[in-house]
């Protein structure tokens, strides 16, 4: 399709939609991440170089994606829309359930919250499975946050029995916690793959391409791999 369609799209451009609080996914101070750099390199491996980054929060990004204000979400979880096109997986999430080691909980299902107080990332009911916003009446507590450095702070002190997040983000943050305590890490949801959203089938199709051609030649690994203490 190419060398044309590229063309055209490259008269504008390339505008992706961020939120800037899901390090190490996408690292606003530094107009990075792992997330956004996959993203970036499998559009150059297409020849659109012309790549700016717009950090907003998830809802007004899917409004501005919905009415053309940008070209690319990372991270979508609204009702989809007709005329919204998915790439295939960029990457995928595993959120995890954490809790403190001494507490010895046994948390090996979802189930296991019950009675306890879990916290949460922004519409975690949304992106999580049905399971877990059913079971929230279940717990002792619920709560949500958009700060995720909140949720480590949060264990760590006992204000909480389990936060509920990405795995790479909580060692992201843990890393960086000046009184970090020996935590268990419970695998009790399914790995989330994560496309990239488009409101163009056409870039769509370049970008998978690109993301195809970038697992081939070995770019794609090379990346993983500068954040592979994340895993």
């Amino acid at each position: 399709m190419s060398h044309l369609v590229v063309a055209e799209q490259q008269k504008q451009p390339i505008v992706i939609a961020a939120s800037a609080t899901i390090p190490p996914y996408v690292i606003k101070k530094t107009n990075s991440g792992l997330q956004l750099t996959l993203i970036r390199a499998a559009l150059l491996e297409q020849g659109l170089d012309d790549i700016k980054v717009i950090y907003m929060s998830n809802k007004r990004a899917e409004q501005q994606l919905h009415s053309g204000g940008v070209d690319i979400l990372l991270n979508y979880a609204g009702e989809r829309r007709a005329g919204i096109f998915s790439s295939e997986p960029v990457l995928s999430y595993q959120n995890v359930a954490v809790s403190l080691r001494k507490r010895q909980f046994k948390i090996e299902a979802i189930k296991h919250l019950n009675n306890k107080s879990v916290l949460g990332f922004q519409n975690a009911t949304a992106y999580l499975p049905t399971a877990f916003a059913k079971a929230v009446s279940t717990f002792s507590s619920y709560g949500e946050v958009v700060n995720q450095r909140a949720q480590i702070d949060r264990l760590m002190k006992e204000w909480v029995d389990v936060i509920v997040l990405d795995k790479r983000i909580f060692h992201y943050y843990n890393h960086a916690y000046s009184h970090s305590l020996p935590v268990n890490i419970h695998t009790i949801f399914p790995k989330a793959p994560r496309p990239a959203y488009f409101n163009d089938r056409a870039l769509q199709k370049i970008f998978d391409e690109g993301l195809l051609a970038i697992k081939a030649n070995g770019r794609y690994q090379h990346i993983v791999s500068d954040y592979k203490q994340l895993n």
